[in-house]
């Protein structure tokens, strides 16, 4: 299943299976299902781009992305379009991006937790659907760098055969998360925050970051206070059962870094184990972690219409709590994760399987 369902994840990893099916399982490379929409909508962003300094630095400027590519400009881009999961990261390290792409609002409305901390009022929209570009809009935000994100070989949101026109506007910087545990990609994205003139010492982002290893240190008091819990990652489709692969998935590693047991499928493609929904009990758990995201899935109540997700033990136990699948890996917005998980470790038997 794609690591986000029908959404990026089924989207692309079915999509991905398409080319990044592997990709949110990240492992492959999604095809990408959208092309450019060359709509357009001027005027400048409203975001400034910048940290917190307003002067912006003089002499050349340069930055080597994870796909080891060294981006160099005559001065330090200010003017900042990212895609929602980095823009989150920028925002909450004090960068303010101009534009953002990639999923910003839900189905009814409100504001998609992918964007963590952005104030969508304070930037502009180029695009939301999986590889929609308004170019025109884009361009009118004269960009300085676009900032995205890879699972695997697939920049994410940007399709393959777009990246020249897109690189004709601006350079893009990638910052990789396949496989990558939440406290190392929050590092990487300090690190371009602190290129682009944000200050990751500041007070704020220190005691965010406290805050983020006290909830991490709970989550591991809680898993060696309750060794043996087995903890299963999935996610339902209306067709197919998927299994997360810790290795692919940032969030399910750390986890599993943290001292959970952490199921893991025995063939996973694009992050997760595919299984028709006859298969779906393969994997016992002590305690199920199931995609939350609101779309592009099953909720909790229509998993309850399948027999085998009603017959699996954690299930019966009334031991399913939420994967948080997309919450940006940043200290502000992960914390909550952590304690969430923590609770739910604590307050679950051992027995169960």
């Amino acid at each position: 299943m794609p690591l986000f369902r029908s959404t990026p994840a089924i989207e692309s990893a079915q999509a991905a299976r398409m080319d990044r099916r592997r990709f949110l399982a990240l492992g492959g490379a999604v095809a990408a299902t959208g092309l450019l929409a060359a709509c357009g909508d001027s005027g400048e962003g409203k975001g400034s781009g910048k940290a917190g300094s307003d002067k912006a630095a003089t002499g050349p400027w340069s930055f080597t992305d994870d796909r080891g590519k060294k981006i160099t400009l005559k001065k330090r881009p200010e003017r900042i379009v990212a895609q929602s999961h980095p823009a989150a990261a920028l925002w909450d390290f004090g960068i303010q991006p101009v534009g953002i792409f990639g999923p910003q609002k839900t189905a009814d409305g409100k504001t998609s937790p992918q964007v963590g901390n952005v104030d969508l009022s304070k930037t502009t929209s180029v695009g939301m659907a999986f590889g929609e570009f308004q170019m025109e809009k884009l361009i009118s935000l004269k960009p300085e760098l676009i900032v995205t994100i890879a699972y695997g070989p697939m920049i994410w949101y940007i399709p393959e055969d777009v990246i020249k026109k897109i690189e004709a506007v601006a350079p893009i910087a990638v910052i990789q998360l396949m496989g990558v545990a939440v406290p190392d990609a929050v590092k990487r994205f300090g690190e371009l925050a602190a290129a682009l003139g944000a200050d990751p010492e500041s007070p704020e982002v220190q005691k965010a970051k406290r805050e983020f290893e006290t909830a991490a240190a709970a989550v591991t008091t809680a898993a060696k206070a309750k060794k043996g819990l087995s903890v299963a990652v999935v996610s339902g489709t209306k067709e197919n059962f998927f299994v997360a692969d810790p290795a692919f998935h940032g969030d399910v590693k750390y986890f599993q870094q943290l001292g959970l047991d952490i199921v893991k499928p025995a063939k996973p493609e694009a992050g997760f184990e595919s299984l028709s929904w006859e298969e779906a009990g393969r994997y016992k758990a002590d305690l199920v972690l199931e995609d939350a995201r609101p779309e592009g899935g099953l909720t909790h109540q229509q998993l309850g219409a399948y027999p085998t997700w009603k017959a699996s033990p954690a299930v019966k136990a009334g031991q399913v709590t939420d994967w948080q699948t997309e919450t940006p890996f940043t200290y502000q917005r992960f914390t909550k994760v952590l304690n969430d998980l923590a609770g739910a470790v604590t307050k679950a038997r051992t027995d169960v399987v």
